[in-house]
């Protein structure tokens, strides 16, 4: 092998990975259609079942979705997983609506970030939105129900999951957390 191609096959190699990492951005045809999508039916249902779902899984009951839910002192929400039972929702669509309905609330988005890599020849997408409560000088910090991350799953452009995780501060800068239960109300309710 000679310099040249020992060089070259560094700087191009032939099997090179994806690797990409930038800020998350909507165009113009994705806003299009998930514009349509919240005007339909679906949407309604969509938003009907998470919230039955939701207190469902809280009961420990059979929810009409197929979702886990996470309670504790310091993380509440739920992962979405794409459903075989006859629903038909867009996971990415769903992810805009929240971070929509959060920023009417208030929040503020901090860190909006696409991740695509390879990983055993299958390319991954990571969407992901983290969104925090308005920013505050009075102590105690007014925490809201915390900060939220809502992420969508992708493998080669099939959807795999969507998860909405609040996390609190608990520290004595801040106040307590509002009920996650009302956020989640907020979010699905009519």
């Amino acid at each position: 092998m000679s310099f040249f191609d020992d060089i070259s096959g560094k700087l191009f190699p032939a099997n090179k990975k994806v690797d990409i990492h930038e800020v998350l951005t909507r165009d113009q045809k994705f806003m299009k259609r998930y514009m349509e999508w919240i005007r339909g039916e679906a949407f309604n249902k969509l938003k009907n079942d998470l919230l039955k779902s939701w207190e469902l899984k809280l009961k420990e009951l059979d929810p009409p979705l197929d979702m886990m839910t996470y309670t504790s002192d310091y993380a509440n929400g739920f992962t979405l997983y794409p459903d075989s039972r006859g629903h038909s929702y867009s996971l990415s669509h769903l992810m805009e609506y929240l971070k929509e309905k959060l920023m009417d609330a208030s929040y503020r988005p901090v860190h909006l970030v696409r991740k695509m890599d390879e990983k055993n020849e299958v390319i991954e997408t990571l969407e992901k939105y983290y969104l925090k409560p308005p920013l505050s000088r009075e102590l105690p910090i007014n925490q809201m129900y915390g900060n939220v991350e809502i992420e969508v799953l992708i493998h080669n452009k099939e959807e795999k999951r969507l998860k909405f995780l609040v996390s609190v501060y608990s520290d004595r800068k801040y106040t307590k957390p509002w009920d996650i239960n009302n956020l989640m109300y907020f979010l699905f309710e009519d």
